[in-house]
């Protein structure tokens, strides 16, 4: 087989190591002209961390990075109303590391040999011809592949060719992310909801703080987009524990990181010898913290499904057989979990906290952990 993976996020990159421990060939074209430590951190749970550990890289992110043993929701002034203990949940099934995104591109690369990679060669096109599938790059080249594996994120350009039914929804609410050097007591996870805004704090390793926060906002707007760091702040300003210490430690407008939350929806991720994976073919919001997750979820099956005896036609309809359920139930539940986040009115808001700590800790992280455990 001749396979081309566009895109070198984490969805390619894992795909290419498990390709090249199956010892099948593949090429892989990244847009960005050189690996640049963009981004903002990132939360591997204990279904992504126990493939990255089959991929041999599971050291390089723990030692990178910071591990969970407490997860807590609470109301914009700090006071909880789910703490949640997380330490018998990672002596089951191993520990969910925070990190930085840039260090976890750096230990998948170790997975991969520099040879199979081509950086400033964004795939512009793709289409299918006779002998197989014809790709077009950035520089107007073109070859042709028995497999093109659409990894280039939530503005694919392969979907964009190949794809016309695509259901790209917006959440409702934009966000905005950022890194910090380690705030004054964040040990661990912190998540605080005000009335239509969020902001969460999270440990990414040796002396840095990894920073999100959502409002609800039109779509598209302009004002979210530059908004500016005074601005920013104000929208904030009622938010206690380590928010205050996070607004004063920014110094510069481009510290933030701004973006709509969406999620894609499709019929189907394969057409021909074309096929998606990650935020191309299923990009979600990020409230259950598993998007990455499902991406290196499914670079692992589709390596699998064609390392199998078997032809490549069946390997992508496998594929998409024993992810796609998954995937959109995972989908499905942060985007009603992040609804809720985002309520807005006094009372639907005091209603939320009532609900919250009437609901054991112990019986969420249950659940969550059934979930994650699924067969994938």
């Amino acid at each position: 087989m001749k396979i081309l993976i566009a895109g070198g996020g984490i969805g390619g990159l894992t795909l290419a190591g498990f390709l090249q421990r199956n010892d099948i060939q593949f090429e892989l074209a990244e847009r960005a002209p050189a690996w640049a430590p963009v981004g903002a951190g990132i939360a591997l749970a204990f279904n992504p961390m126990r493939l990255l550990r089959e991929l041999g890289v599971a050291d390089h992110v723990e030692a990178a990075g910071h591990a969970f043993t407490r997860g807590v929701i609470s109301k914009a002034d700090g006071q909880p109303i789910s703490d949640a203990d997380l330490s018998d949940l990672a002596a089951r099934r191993g520990p969910t590391i925070a990190l930085h995104r840039a260090a976890l591109h750096d230990a998948l690369l170790t997975a991969i040999s520099p040879d199979a990679i081509s950086l400033g060669q964004g795939v512009e096109q793709v289409a299918e011809k006779s002998e197989g599938v014809e790709a077009t790059f950035a520089n107007g080249a073109t070859s042709n592949y028995d497999l093109v594996v659409g990894a280039d994120g939530i503005n694919s350009a392969v979907r964009s060719s190949m794809w016309t039914d695509v259901d790209r929804r917006y959440s409702g609410y934009t966000c905005w992310r950022l890194v910090v050097d380690q705030a004054s007591g964040v040990n661990e996870p912190w998540e605080m909801w005000g009335r239509g805004r969020r902001f969460g704090v999270v440990p990414i390793g040796p002396k840095r703080t990894y920073c999100f926060s959502t409002l609800n906002a039109p779509p598209n707007s302009d004002a979210m987009r530059n908004i500016g760091l005074k601005r920013f702040r104000e929208m904030f300003a009622n938010f206690g524990g380590a928010v205050p210490g996070v607004l004063a430690a920014l110094q510069h407008d481009d510290d933030l990181i701004h973006g709509d939350l969406e999620e894609v929806r499709l019929q189907s991720w394969v057409n021909g010898r074309v096929v998606l994976l990650g935020d191309a073919a299923h990009a979600m919001t990020p409230n259950m913290g598993q998007g990455a997750a499902m991406a290196i979820e499914d670079a692992y099956v589709l390596a699998e499904e064609l390392a199998s005896d078997q032809p490549i036609d069946a390997a992508l309809s496998a594929y998409q057989s024993r992810r796609m359920p998954r995937v959109e139930a995972i989908q499905r539940q942060s985007w009603n979990f992040g609804r809720i986040g985002q309520w807005e009115s006094g009372l639907a808001c005091a209603l939320r906290s009532t609900l919250f700590r009437l609901v054991p800790a112990s019986a969420a992280t249950k659940r969550l952990e059934a979930m994650l455990a699924a067969p994938i």
